[in-house]
């Protein structure tokens, strides 16, 4: 790889280990996760009041769900499309390569979910509920269910759009720095939207940005592997000799 973009991978490779300290931080503290979730709880109901919120349902949780989900499928059949159609063929690579991506990271954060012990603040005793807090990467008791809330799954759907911003980064670099403030404007909203109903903590939606960034720099650096070994592959065919014609150095049967 070219020591621009391994420049590039460096600097990442540090940003995501500072920033899995401090949300590590973040979470294992707790303080700024109830302080910012205390602002949305009624104490006297035992509820978050803006959980069945019409607006915050539909707008805020369906609607832009629906509209990220919807900005994949178009991904993916314009990649397809683009075999055939000539002015998409220019934007092939970068569409493959965004649909492995957001793709990748949507299914990390849900596998991470899925096996994950920690509950949703509504979930908790001290909200109403009935699940126990956990500090992050604590161990805890077999017994206990799942709560399935870690990390933030709805706010990732908007943070993967930020695979636009390393499919594009190369060839398209307005296009990319335009996919990544979407992508993180997206996720920001959906998340802060989960925040407000009483459905994640702020932790959560952080750590859902750090799993989609690091599987997006995880895949971009596999993408250009195989790209640059197939490019080496090709150069190296192309100036080997041309098959010798054997029957052209035999002695002729005739003599």
């Amino acid at each position: 790889m070219k020591n621009s973009y391994r420049r590039f991978a460096l600097i990442n490779l540090i940003g995501l280990a500072l920033s899995a300290l401090l949300f590590t931080w973040i979470a294992r503290s707790g303080t700024l996760d109830f302080w910012i979730e205390q602002r949305f709880y009624d104490p006297a109901s035992h509820t978050f009041p803006l959980k069945g919120a019409s607006h915050l349902v539909f707008y805020g949780h369906t609607m832009l769900k629906n509209v990220t989900s919807l900005g994949l499928l178009i991904a993916i059949v314009l990649a397809v499309a683009s075999t055939w159609v000539g002015v998409l063929r220019s934007w092939r690579r970068a569409l493959v390569s965004f649909c492995l991506m957001a793709g990748g990271a949507a299914l990390a954060v849900q596998q991470l979910k899925d096996s994950s012990v920690h509950a949703c603040p509504w979930d908790l005793t001290m909200y109403g509920g009935h699940d126990a807090w956990f500090p992050l990467f604590d161990r805890v008791s077999a017994a206990v269910e799942l709560g399935r809330c870690w990390p933030g799954g709805h706010a990732s759907g908007g943070f993967a759009i930020v695979a636009g911003y390393f499919a594009l980064r190369t060839q398209h670099p307005q296009w990319a720095r335009r996919m990544l403030v979407l992508g993180l404007s997206l996720g920001a909203i959906m998340g802060g939207v989960q925040m407000m109903r009483g459905a994640h903590f702020l932790s959560h939606n952080l750590w859902s940005l750090w799993v989609v960034w690091a599987t997006c720099l995880a895949i971009d650096a596999m993408l250009r592997v195989v790209a640059h070994v197939w490019q080496r592959r090709s150069a190296i065919a192309s100036v080997l000799p041309a098959e010798i014609d054997l029957s052209d150095e035999l002695p002729d049967a005739s003599l």
